[in-house]
């Protein structure tokens, strides 16, 4: 039945559609190098919008904000009225190599703190020219994946716990929602503790990921807590999310999350970004089980923070219905 929802609901948005489109490179940030984002305008007349920030995975070693894929992605949910924008960030695992795990642990933790801080760069840096991006200030999300979505997570966190990176932002800065494809957040102390409401949230993880934990995983005191564990402390707190679980999967969710789950963003985003009143029909919470008969693994068997390791193969079939949906057209 709630999945039904999803897809009557999703109905009524598909006929917001727009052919061409708009896009300006814009620097947000002067690091070591330039920081850019590639902003994508809907083609209409509205002189404000919805602004979603896509921040790419790649374990912060690889990736770009450009690739066919997400140019893809951006575009397709651009032509439905929003403004989106994919953006850069430092990666702070490029060209590093490890013998173990604990060795990497230490350049994760920076990794992490770098890209949070670019992502709250970049939402601020949208916040204060609104106007000129044709935005609404109050309706700008963080999304990503894998580690996009990690950064994504932690900036709101970050936001709702007092912490001093957030301490320079524009005054009133918040982000309105949060869709995180297979990620976590980051506790390099103690368990997490949100002192604040966060965002409204919408997960989307596989069962089985262990790269970013779909429960949680901690190693010499710091650790990672994913869409399993969160949505438990939304839950406990009263806190408005949505959970698309899919079962048996692993990290390959990451990707196949943001490829075939448009209609539920858009569900996500009238629900509790716009405020549209469809929570009354629908409920404060979702929380969705996506079951799969012939799905029984993960794509990759890749245990956390094993960022050293190249070449992982998979564990499926080359012909398996993972694989052809991972590697397919868009």
């Amino acid at each position: 039945m709630k999945t039904r929802l999803f897809v009557v609901f999703a109905s009524l948005l598909m006929c917001l559609t727009a052919s061409a489109l708009t896009v300006e490179t814009i620097t947000y940030a002067e690091r070591d190098s330039a920081l850019k984002m590639d902003v994508y305008f809907p083609d209409d007349t509205l002189s404000e919008h919805p602004c979603l920030i896509f921040a790419f995975g790649g374990g912060f070693r690889n990736g770009t904000r450009n690739s066919s894929d997400i140019v893809s992605a951006m575009n397709n949910i651009a032509k439905r009225g929003i403004v989106c924008a994919a953006i850069d960030y430092r990666l702070g695992l490029k060209n590093k190599s490890f013998k173990n795990p604990i060795e990497s642990l230490p350049y994760l933790v920076t990794s992490v703190e770098m890209a949070t801080e670019d992502m709250l760069a970049a939402g601020a840096y949208i916040y204060t020219n609104a106007e000129a991006l044709k935005v609404d200030k109050n309706l700008i999300m963080a999304s990503g994946s894998s580690a996009g979505a990690i950064m994504s997570l932690q900036a709101d966190y970050y936001l709702h716990s007092d912490n001093e990176m957030v301490a320079d932002l524009p005054s009133g800065f918040k982000f309105a929602g949060v869709l995180s494809f297979s990620g976590a957040v980051a506790s390099f102390g103690d368990r997490i503790k949100y002192t604040s409401q966060p965002a409204p949230t919408f997960f989307v993880h596989g069962t089985k990921d262990k790269l970013v934990p779909y429960t949680h995983m901690s190693v010499a005191g710091k650790g990672m807590y994913g869409s399993d564990y969160l949505v438990d402390v939304f839950k406990k707190n009263g806190w408005r999310y949505e959970i698309l679980r899919y079962e048996n999967f692993g990290h390959e969710v990451s990707w196949i999350g943001i490829k075939e789950n448009i209609p539920e963003i858009f569900m996500f985003i009238e629900r509790f970004v716009l405020n549209k009143g469809s929570e009354a029909r629908y409920g404060a919470s979702l929380d969705i089980t996506r079951k799969e008969p012939g799905v029984k693994k993960p794509l990759w068997q890749i245990e956390g923070l094993n960022l050293y390791k190249k070449g992982e193969n998979p564990t499926v079939a080359k012909d398996s219905a993972q694989i052809k949906r991972l590697y397919g057209k868009f």
